[in-house]
């Protein structure tokens, strides 16, 4: 085995991998600290100890460790990872956390039992089934079984959370779990996009299965219902299913909405959610306030106010998650509007942070994208409308004197981090802007060690 090292993530787990800064892994968890999915972060909210897990296609176990992690010791993960040595460090890094609640199977699920041959590649997230003649790269053998041939050998009963990512093989694991599908009733998150190809199918596959698709909303750790009909974003990577009795829990808990049908008519009559009561007391905010009153003043500024209202009553805690999706929603919807009709001073930045927030996160870059092009090609920053902060970082970063460049960084900052899934892919387009980001002065700890990721990556001073 090559040489490997330890990495901590935002939660505490240790996770090994290889020592490389060519491998996706290794280097998005020196990067983030963390997986860059939204999903991880909703499952540390929503799982419980004493709950019982399936991690189907482990790889090197960031979910698995972080999953484990909150059921705790009176809980279960059963992790499947076929890919013998993927398995390894993920055996390694189990003994790492002292995890005696996750049981490591060193196997592939599929609709038969036997064995089959799984393509190897650098990468180990890319690893999957061969079905039909090889390519002529590398390969290994190994056990087929099916979920519903492990519901009988670990006597799978009241199983909590279900996680299918087998690049591409979800439509057979299905096929071989009819049982199991049938007499339980977890939440389920499957991957609907390997490479480049997006298998919206498997929505209607879990349907005649009984189970309801649903889409995570990032800014309200909420799911809502999905509809296969419309154009999934286009960095939309998994969805999660379940039956009507878990999503009658989840609701229960706030952490489902049953219907997304709710209008945000007349949600925001509230005073209390006005941008005076929000936007004006944080640092920026407090700069800019007395610009904003002369701006709103002229009386061309209602539906941006509208919108405002409406986004601060999605952050309010206190309302019902099918109160903060509609308000959230219909802020989105404004917003988007408004700036396809009139992207004046900083609405880009509004819509680009409500997009995020209600999983729009192809909207939210090209928003970005518009406002680093006004900023830096145009030479304009415009802040005396209230706006929203690209990002929720700067919500508590005072801008000083430096306001033009407090804004740019933002932008900036924001775009780095949603673009790509990583500056793993992106290195040049990341170089150039992250190197701003630093000269800019408001780069957080995360900008800095991409910077030095990809420098050291690619030897670049």
């Amino acid at each position: 085995m090559n040489s490997t090292i330890t990495l901590e993530l935002v939660d505490g787990v240790r996770v090994v991998v290889p020592d490389s800064l060519d491998l996706i892994t290794s280097y998005v968890l020196r990067e983030q600290e963390d997986w860059f999915e939204d999903e991880i972060k909703f499952l540390r909210l929503l799982l419980q100890p004493g709950q019982k897990i399936i991690d189907i296609g482990a790889n090197h176990g960031v979910y698995t460790l972080s999953m484990a992690k909150r059921v705790g010791p009176t809980g279960r993960v059963w992790a499947f990872e076929p890919a013998s040595s993927t398995a390894a460090l993920l055996a390694a890094s189990i003994a790492a956390n002292d995890f005696s609640q996750v049981v490591l199977e060193k196997c592939a699920l599929s609709n038969v039992m036997g064995s089959a041959q799984l393509s190897l590649n650098a990468n180990s997230e890319l690893n999957a089934l061969v079905h039909g003649e090889q390519s002529g790269g590398e390969s290994e053998t190994v056990p087929l079984v099916t979920i519903d041939s492990c519901m009988e050998t670990h006597d799978w009963q009241g199983i909590d959370f279900m996680k299918i990512d087998a690049e591409g093989e979800e439509a057979n694991i299905l096929s071989g779990g009819a049982r199991f599908f049938a007499a339980e009733s977890p939440l389920v998150e499957y991957e609907v996009k390997a490479g480049n190809e997006m298998h919206l199918e498997l929505v209607h596959a879990f349907t005649q299965l009984g189970y309801e698709t649903y889409r995570l909303v990032p800014g309200l750790n909420v799911l809502v219902p999905f509809d296969a009909k419309l154009p999934a974003d286009g960095y939309l990577l998994n969805l999660f299913c379940c039956k009507a009795d878990r999503a009658e829990q989840l609701a229960a808990k706030g952490f489902l909405v049953e219907s997304a049908a709710n209008s945000g008519a007349g949600m925001d009559s509230a005073a209390k959610y006005g941008w005076r009561e929000s936007l004006a007391k944080l640092p920026y905010g407090e700069v800019l306030v007395e610009h904003w009153q002369k701006t709103v003043a002229n009386g061309h500024s209602g539906e941006v106010e509208r919108g405002l209202s409406l986004y601060a009553q999605s952050r309010d805690a206190a309302l019902t998650a099918a109160w903060r999706f509609a308000a959230l929603e219909a802020s989105f919807v404004l917003f988007k509007t408004l700036c396809e009709k009139q992207p004046d001073f900083l609405r880009l930045s509004s819509l680009a942070r409500v997009a995020r927030d209600y999983g729009a996160r192809q909207v939210a870059v090209n928003a970005l994208g518009m406002l680093c092009n006004t900023i830096f090609q145009k030479r304009q920053v415009n802040p005396i409308e209230p706006f929203l902060a690209p990002g929720e970082r700067f919500d508590t970063l005072p801008p000083g004197q430096l306001m033009a460049e407090w804004v740019a960084a933002a932008a900036l900052e924001e775009l780095e981090r949603n673009q790509s899934f990583s500056s793993f892919y992106t290195p040049q387009i990341s170089l150039d802007r992250l190197q701003i980001i630093r000269d800019l002065g408001f780069g957080s700890a995360e900008m800095k060690r991409r910077l030095d990721l990809v420098q050291r990556r690619f030897n670049r001073a």
